[in-house]
Parts: structure tokens; sequence; C-alpha cells
């Protein structure tokens, strides 16, 4: 969302870096469209090797471009849909940071900007003509955290966007998103947060970020049946929630991570269900969820779209949890 450079590149690397790893996707345009070329990940042994584990990345995919798509939380972005009026985008350039610096304790000098107009939202009302725009800012010190280690590795960031509208970006190149009118709810459950967000026409019309992600579902695993974090960490591709129509493990094991992994994600779908409500308390009539797509690292668990489906009584589905982020990272400004 905070593009720094214009310049439309031939390839771009997407970087999504957690506490934990980092995922890599390198994306290339080929007669014309946007192909995904690798996909990498890497765990982090501590939070300094970033650059090191980077550059082992590098040579291993080994990419003709070095510009990079680098993705953080929503929990550090402030985001809001504000309404503005309908000026040409030159004019809504210069009065977007005036604007977040209302809502924020910092100066104009303090942040990085940027801003989406909700082109079907233009209307006249008494005053003249609007227009709503999705909002976004971010403390230049707290971007400088994220960029720095990858500029060490010898990279260079050119586009600094939030995880969840990375993601919904590679939800949209997959047609997941694109039916005009109907509402969709993405869940990017990540390491340490997980960002929910209400979809109309391909954009993100409200967005919502809670403090549970991967780590809470480890550490519930790792709490209930005693285990180091490395050997449960090993254990998750087996586990699976216990949804009407499935079996228990025969596993007492399994079950019993199962059961513990259910705690946060119960937690979770209750925060998608609350998510829906207020943005319905908003909305002149109820929108009905069309589907919920869930990615991230937090999607770790067999059956997490039966058991959220079942939840709220709506479709959903499990996207791409490791690399969806990456690759809406890489996409940005490759294609029109």
């Amino acid at each position: 969302m905070l593009s720094l450079f214009k310049e439309r590149p031939k390839s771009r690397i997407g970087l999504d870096i957690s506490p934990e790893g980092i995922t890599l996707a390198l994306v290339a345009m080929e007669n014309n469209a946007a192909c995904v070329k690798n996909q990498i990940y890497r765990p982090l042994e501590k939070a300094n090797a970033i650059p090191e584990t980077l550059k082992q990345m590098l040579n291993e995919c080994r990419p003709d471009s070095l510009n990079v798509g680098l993705s953080v939380p929503g929990s550090t972005v402030f985001i809001k849909r504000i309404t503005l009026p309908d000026l040409p985008y030159e004019e809504l350039k210069a009065i977007a940071p005036q604007e977040a610096s209302k809502y924020l304790p910092l100066t104009i000098k303090e942040l990085n900007v940027d801003f989406q107009i909700l082109e079907n939202t233009r209307r006249q009302d008494e005053t003249g003509k609007k227009v709503d725009v999705i909002l976004c800012a971010i403390s230049k010190a707290i971007a400088k955290e994220y960029i720095e280690p990858v500029i060490d590795a010898g990279l260079g960031v050119d586009i600094l966007d939030i995880s969840s509208f990375a993601a919904i970006r590679a939800f949209a190149r997959e047609g997941l998103v694109n039916e005009p009118q109907k509402v969709y709810v993405s869940v990017l459950i990540g390491y340490e947060n997980t960002d929910i967000s209400v979809i109309r026409d391909g954009m993100p019309v409200f967005s919502y970020n809670v403090e549970i992600g991967r780590k809470n579902i480890v550490e519930s695993i790792v709490n209930n049946i005693h285990k180091k974090y490395e050997e449960v960490i090993d254990l998750m591709p087996e586990v699976a929630l216990i949804v009407p129509g499935t079996e228990m493990s025969d596993s007492p094991e399994l079950n019993q991570a199962a059961n513990a992994a259910k705690s946060i994600y119960s937690n979770i779908s209750g925060e998608i269900q609350k998510t829906m409500e207020f943005f319905n308390s908003e909305s002149p009539e109820p929108e009905n969820i069309e589907k919920v797509i869930i990615s991230g690292s937090g999607a770790c668990i067999k059956n997490i779209d039966k058991y959220v489906s079942g939840r709220l009584r709506t479709e959903t589905i499990v996207f791409n949890p490791m690399f969806s982020t990456s690759i809406g990272l890489a996409l940005k400004g490759l294609e029109n």
C-alpha cells in the first residue's frame, strides 16, 4: 500500500518476514502475464539472522532483479476508511497525510502515508462531490525497522505493503474475490496477529486486527501435550481438527493437540463473527458473506476450513497458507 517508487519492474521479490521465518516469492512478467517463478521458506534461528538468511535464499532462487515488496503486519499500521472531496488524485495525495495526522500522535514528517480510492463510492451530496478512500499510515521509525535488515542483505525495498492487503491481491489474481458487489472475508493468520478484512469489489473496505496467531496455536499445543516447541512444529502437519464427518485419530496425542488448537481457532472464528456484525451495523443493509478465505502461517492444522465453515455457516477455503502474502507482494505493480 505504501509505494516508494512507481516505475514498473519486469520482476519482483515478495518477502514476508516473521520472528519464526521468511517466505520469499519471485514473480516475473512473461507474455504480458505475471508468473510465479519460485517460492522458498526458511526458518529463522534469531532475529539478527535475517540478512544472512536472505542472502542464502537469493543464492538459491537467483533472481534477475532485486526489486522487493516487503510486508508489514496490520498491527503496525493505521488503517481507516474516510470520506474526502472527490478531487484529482494529486490533490488527494496532498490531503491524505494531513488527514492521517488528525488520528495519530505523530507529525506528517514522522509518517509514511498512502491511500486507495474506492471508485464505486463516488457520489454527490449537499456539500459537493465525495469519495471514500482507504487511508493507511505507518511510522517511519517502524518502517525503518522492517526495511533495514533487507537492505543489509543487498536488496532494495521499493514497496512496503500491509500483509493482509498483499494476500488479498493474491486472492484476486486467482479470481477468488472478484465478483462485483459480493462480500468476502479474508482471514490472514500470521505469527502473532490475525488480520480480518471485509472485501467488496476486490478491495478491502473494513479491516480488524486481533492479537491471536500461529504462536498461540503452537503454545497451546505445547502446554497440552507437554512436548518441546520444535517437536510440536514437526507434529503439526499431522494434526486435524475433529469436525462432523471426520473420525478421531488413533493417536491420543494428536487428539489432544487438535483440541488445544481448536480453542484458538474458536477464538478466531468468534472474532470473524464480531467483525461481520460490526461491519453490518455500519452498513445501510446487512451484507451476506459469499466466502471466507483463510491464509497465513497460522493456517497450519487440517480441517480449519471445515471448522470455520461450520461455526459461521459460510463457505470457507484455505488458500496457499505460507505464500499468499509473499506472492501478493511480488505482484504489486507488475500487472495493470
